[in-house]
């Protein structure tokens, strides 16, 4: 494993513990046994450091269009993937506001991916419809379930800690099963069906 990545891996686990404005990057580098000089060699900054963990979320978490998923099964699949991923990042939607207040290039980024990764989940509703798993009576519909998603998916964690919870790995599933329950009373007959065969398996 190159340094880079070791840096990245003890900065994840810092954060994670405690928070960004805790873990300076000098106690990321004592955390390695590395002098401030050669972490700084490979990242100017903790904000450089934030924003490559940040990208490396996207590429563990992010589908192509095309690799979307095609039905309800396939969508809870990558729903128990993401809250993972989720779990694994958990630092970075714990302070999302406050990350992105500090760092305007980070907030631009994000913002943009925000835009399309929404899109994409609206992409996704369209292959259930099509499939014959979702019905969707009106567009208004489509776009408060979308946007449900999103508030589940970006803001849990900070909700299960103010109502003064435990944020375990427990905790991103039940932001799961928040998801499944908002999309319950629009899965057809068919849907319904293939899940008890999927949580069956």
């Amino acid at each position: 494993m190159s340094t880079k990545q070791k840096i990245l891996d003890s900065a994840l686990e810092l954060f994670n513990a405690t928070n960004t404005q805790a873990a300076t990057t000098n106690h990321i580098a004592k955390a390695m046994g590395i002098s401030p000089g050669n972490l700084h060699y490979h990242y100017k900054n903790r904000e450089a450091i934030i924003l490559k963990l940040y990208e490396q979320m996207l590429e563990e978490s992010t589908l192509l269009v095309q690799d979307l998923p095609k039905d309800i099964v396939e969508l809870f699949e990558h729903q128990k993937v993401m809250s993972r991923i989720l779990w694994r990042y958990r630092f970075f939607y714990r302070e999302l506001l406050f990350l992105l207040s500090r760092d305007p290039a980070l907030k631009e980024r994000y913002i943009k991916d925000n835009i399309a990764h929404r899109e994409r989940i609206r992409i996704t509703f369209g292959n259930l419809v099509e499939h014959g798993d979702l019905n969707i009576p009106y567009d208004n519909i489509l776009e408060q379930l979308t946007d449900t998603i999103m508030l589940v998916l970006e803001f849990w964690n900070p909700m299960v800690e103010t109502l003064g919870k435990d944020i375990n790995e427990e905790s991103f599933e039940d932001a799961t099963t928040h998801i499944r329950g908002a999309m319950r009373p629009y899965l057809t007959k068919q849907a319904l069906d293939a899940l008890k065969v999927f949580k069956d398996s």
